[in-house]
């Protein structure tokens, strides 16, 4: 039996192993005649490097079902993952049935990996600190490679992670690849000069195209079981329960104290938060500090997020005009607001203009008729509706602007009150 060597760039390659295996299919050569190897090339942390891969036809087709498992098994950490998946490939080919074990045991895979993945992303701080900020980490290279455009997603502002066998630098633009620190350094200016220096690879270096995304596919009867913050944003970066997430940049989750005991929730990203990936940092988002400032408040101390997590717009030239979700995104977005509140406990929710009031309370409101009143919410603790701060942007005079903040800092004041209550 004449064996075959296969050499991948990287354990993330699967751009590499994709054509091998496609290439060694159409040869109809058997998973077991074939050795899958790792060998660096001299290039792979160039600036740029181009890359010769075997061209074949396609021999098989992947069910979704299995299709959607292949990432997160080809970054676990399974001495026998890339013969695994090329054998389930290599059934496939010849339209064998896949046994019962074979697919427990990619679902196996697939879930350690993810539940590594989801460990990851909840050590990657938000972008609240503009900094630079230093992520030390002991996952292997594979996950973190697969997670490069997610952790940049979560924290749009520089980063820099660092593990053992991977450096992976964020300048807000692009991200680069290199190899681990030769050497552990405490000084963090030094750590991020040096990160910076060895982290070299990007897009132009072909070495490094085609890495598979791991991905969490959150679905709305699990999201409740979550049971942490950090955990809601890793998870919900990846969030597709309704169509807003196609043309939006990011999902935007909520930011503040942990220990908040005040929410505030309004409608949706604009277009400064879908970019910046924060709540409340546009036009609407600074009159609200201030707002709440004069208020007593501390928005350091609070909880501010959305009811909605992904920017509605319609492209006008070249600016994006937001639009009002409908019923049916409010809907979808429901269980992540419900186990914000579910994680937070807040005593005061304080709901900001009518989709705010109204996925809190599920039912619609007219905030006239129920602003500036404690309202009873079903967990015990305090509800209270007023103004969108987006509302006090679009007055049409100076009169009416003075009068309506000074009613919308009047309402803040009594959420602030109600927690010494």
């Amino acid at each position: 039996m004449n064996g075959k060597t296969v050499v991948l760039s990287a354990t993330s390659d699967f751009s590499g192993w994709r054509a091998w295996s496609r290439k060694l299919l159409y040869d109809r050569v058997a998973a077991d005649e074939i050795r899958w190897t790792i060998e660096a090339p001299a290039d792979l942390y160039a600036r740029s490097a181009t890359r010769v891969l075997p061209e074949a036809p396609s021999t098989t087709t992947i069910p979704r079902s299995l299709a959607a498992l292949f990432p997160a098994v080809f970054a676990s950490d399974a001495p026998d993952r890339f013969q695994l998946l090329y054998f389930t490939l290599q059934l496939l080919r010849d339209g064998t049935p896949i046994s019962d074990e074979l697919f427990v045991r990619l679902q196996d895979l697939a879930t350690q990996t993810r539940h590594r993945v989801l460990d990851l992303r909840c050590q990657m701080p938000d972008a609240h600190n503009p900094d630079w900020q230093i992520i030390r980490t002991s996952h292997a290279s594979a996950l973190i490679d697969s997670q490069a455009s997610a952790l940049s997603n979560l924290r749009p502002a520089p980063w820099i992670l660092t593990a053992p066998e991977r450096t992976l630098c964020w300048d807000g633009q692009e991200y680069r690849f290199g190899p681990g620190l030769e050497k552990d350094i405490a000084d963090p200016a030094e750590l991020i000069a040096t990160a910076r220096e060895i982290a070299t690879a990007g897009t132009d270096n072909a070495w490094w195209n085609g890495i598979a995304p791991v991905r969490l596919h959150p679905i709305a009867s699990e999201i409740g079981s979550s049971t942490s913050l950090a955990s809601l944003r890793g998870q919900a970066i990846d969030c597709q329960l309704c169509d807003l997430y196609g043309p939006a940049t990011r999902t935007v989750s909520g930011e503040g104290d942990p220990e908040a005991r005040i929410i505030f929730v309004g409608e949706q990203p604009g277009d400064q938060e879908d970019l910046q990936g924060r709540p409340f940092v546009g036009p609407a988002g600074q009159l609200f500090d201030r707002a709440l400032k004069e208020a007593g408040g501390n928005r350091a101390e609070a909880w501010i997020t959305n009811a909605v997590k992904h920017f509605k717009f319609v492209p006008r030239g070249k600016r994006r005009i937001h639009q009002k979700p409908d019923s049916a995104e409010m809907a979808a977005c429901a269980p992540w607001l419900a186990a914000e509140r579910k994680v937070l406990a807040p005593k005061v929710t304080v709901m900001l203009g009518v989709t705010g009031a109204s996925a809190v309370l599920g039912r619609h409101v007219t905030v006239s008729r129920e602003r500036s009143r404690h309202i009873p919410l079903e967990d015990g603790s305090i509800g209270l509706v007023t103004v969108h701060p987006s509302y006090l942007l679009r007055l049409p005079d100076e009169e009416s602007k003075t009068r309506e903040y000074t009613k919308f800092v009047t309402d803040l004041r009594m959420a602030i009150s109600a927690l010494a209550g």
